[in-house]
């Protein structure tokens, strides 16, 4: 098939499989996968609205958003650590920010600011952050001014064009800056055992999938040098759990404890999970890029 791979860019790909009505494409060069699927315009804005973030497992979203900040909260927490590694503070833009809870999750040595498409998400983010939250996609984002770190948490999977993306992000940020990334990893073990049953396979809300060999290749395309690559466990309620085997399996008796989950607070516990197919990514902008 004749679709131009968007990591490393070689012409031609094989279909792997068919989810939800949705083919699933796979780069003969790199192995990027990626879902054979060309939105319209306004598609982020018009999909990640409210019942993406709450009852929204029709779209392969949460079970309720705000309810998970706890376990949110718990995976910010170590990604702040993991940044704290290499940049102590600044100006930092956390694309995708949805409630602004990895915001909330920054000391005071950092100037925090984000972007998402998503009105519900943005309204509540601004009662802490207030203006310096912005409703609109990366690409439209235009701030006037460029930032020392620039995060994408589970934001490059739901691109429609990615090269664009990390484009825009490369031009926000300094001639010396950070780029952090937290994406699936389609090369694990988990997806080779799951096959279309991975629970990251969920179009039209992840359309791209990258491994750890070609998200390096994608990003040296685009200006940046990735540095380093490692693997966080996540903190995921069992109502959420049980929600996505609901979905992934077509069980609607799931869907329905999940939602009885929700509601019970001795029942709704807190499960750590790590099975290497969450990557995330410390690149560095590229100084042949550099004006």
């Amino acid at each position: 098939m004749k679709r131009v791979c968007a990591a490393c860019g070689y012409p031609r790909s094989k279909f792997l499989f068919e989810k939800d009505g949705y083919s699933i494409l796979r780069c003969k060069n790199c192995c990027f996968e990626f879902v054979d699927f060309q939105p319209g315009d306004g598609f982020t804005s018009d999909f990640y609205t409210k019942d993406y973030f709450v009852d929204g497992h029709d779209k392969c979203g949460y079970a309720d958003y705000l309810q998970e900040k706890p376990n949110l909260m718990r995976s910010n927490i170590k990604r702040v650590r993991f940044i704290e590694n290499y940049v102590s503070g600044g100006s930092i833009l956390d694309v995708g920010c949805s409630a602004g809870f990895f915001l909330e999750a920054l000391g005071p040595r950092w100037d925090p600011y984000g972007c998402e498409p998503s009105g519900a998400m943005v309204e509540f983010a601004r009662e802490k952050f207030g203006e310096r939250i912005t409703r609109a996609a990366l690409e439209e984002y235009e701030p006037g001014r460029t930032f020392d770190v620039i995060t994408m948490w589970d934001c490059l999977e739901h691109t429609v064009e990615p090269n664009l993306f990390i484009r825009k992000a490369l031009s926000l940020l300094k001639d010396d800056g950070f780029l952090f990334l937290g994406t699936p990893d389609a090369g694990s073990p988990a997806p080779r055992v799951l096959g279309r049953y991975w629970y990251y396979y969920v179009p039209p809300s992840h359309l791209q999938y990258f491994d750890r060999w070609n998200i390096e290749i994608f990003l040296e395309r685009n200006g940046f040098r990735m540095r380093r690559l490692v693997y966080f466990a996540k903190y995921v309620s069992l109502a959420e759990i049980v929600a996505n085997l609901g979905y992934m399996f077509g069980n609607q008796g799931m869907k329905q404890l999940s939602e009885r989950l929700l509601r019970s607070s001795r029942w709704n516990v807190s499960i750590p999970y790590m099975v290497f197919d969450d990557m995330v990514v410390m690149a560095r902008k590229s100084t042949r890029f550099n004006d």
